[in-house]
């Protein structure tokens, strides 16, 4: 699954209909009317402020005045079909004076979320493990090494011994323990995620 590093807006016109859409990164059910109250202040003039949005197992899409499932699944749609995740796309109808029909609305909605999908800075979540590790000096040069290959080095301190923070996605205790012959100390701090 993919998530939305920022907030993105394109825009399209389909018969002098124009549509935007604004794709915003959320991540929890209740920020979805936070975000719709502010576009509405936005775009003041539209006729439909129509939205889809994928937030975990949680899917939400409306339709807002357009004929059903005809706006609002089709972005709903068009995020699952894009793999997106924590992800809210609101596409704002300003009605240009030609009826569209069914299958132009769905056609008009998916294409408008799928284009601001295209500029969007899609990101990955990933899971980091953070650590402190302490040694002897004797060692630094190995932990260096080994550490610059396999985690991010993320501060350190120089005291007694030599103690580095570190992220790391995998499990290298094993090869921590190898390179000191045991002669250190290890300690897990936190797990978070972040976005690569």
């Amino acid at each position: 699954m993919f998530n939305i590093r920022e907030r993105v807006v394109s825009l399209i016109e389909v018969k002098k209909s124009k549509f935007y859409c604004i794709l915003i990164p959320v991540d929890e059910e209740e920020k979805i009317k936070d975000e719709l109250a502010l576009i509405k202040k936005e775009y003041p003039a539209a006729r439909h402020y129509c939205y889809g949005a994928v937030i975990g197992a949680i899917t939400r899409s409306n339709d807002d005045g357009e004929p059903a499932s005809t706006a609002g699944r089709p972005i709903l749609e068009t995020l699952l079909n894009h793999d997106l995740d924590n992800v809210l796309a609101v596409v704002v109808r300003y009605f240009g004076g030609t009826l569209l029909g069914t299958a132009g609305l769905i056609r008009a909605y998916s294409q408008a979320t799928a284009e601001a999908i295209k500029i969007a800075d899609l990101t990955v979540p990933t899971t980091v493990y953070n650590y402190r590790l302490t040694a002897d000096y004797s060692l630094i040069s190995n932990l260096e090494y080994l550490l610059s290959t396999r985690a991010v080095i993320t501060d350190r301190y120089y005291g007694e011994q030599v103690t580095y923070c570190f992220q790391s996605e995998e499990d290298i205790s094993q090869e921590i323990e190898e390179i000191t012959s045991g002669q250190y100390r290890l300690e897990f701090v936190s797990e978070e995620i972040i976005q690569k």
